[in-house]
């Protein structure tokens, strides 16, 4: 098992319900790509990431209509082994350096200290 990427998702079911932000592991196992939710240990596999998604998706939809129906709301949540969590942060950390890095570099011919000094800076939540 290879990890691939790192996703936060969400899932919404109409307009009904929207999911908080979810978070997918991809990962290369033998000819197949398998997305893992690692909030309800749930995972589907597929060709490519947008397929393993879209197959994870329905199961995620189906895992929600279960647990409502079945009144089970207060054990929905059933989190992944830590060796999943440790995979889904590196590879996150990686692709946020590497965002980082994008971000700096398109903006460092518009950047000088003196500049910077008199701006405030503007916060928001992601």
């Amino acid at each position: 098992m290879k990890g691939i990427s790192a996703r936060r998702i969400k899932i919404k079911l109409g307009e009904v319900w929207e999911s908080p932000n979810l978070h997918v592991l991809f990962t290369k196992e033998e000819d197949v790509i398998v997305a893992r939710c690692l909030d309800f240990t749930i995972s589907s596999h597929g060709k490519n990431e947008k397929e393993a998604l879209e197959f994870l998706g329905a199961a995620l939809k189906e895992y929600v209509l279960t647990a409502v129906e079945d009144k089970a709301l207060d054990i929905l949540y059933d989190s992944a082994q830590n060796k999943y969590w440790r995979m889904f942060n590196d590879l996150e950390a990686r692709t946020n350096i590497a965002d980082l890095k994008k971000s700096f570099n398109k903006s460092i011919k518009f950047f000088t200290i003196d500049s910077a000094k008199e701006i405030r800076p503007d916060i928001s939540y992601a």
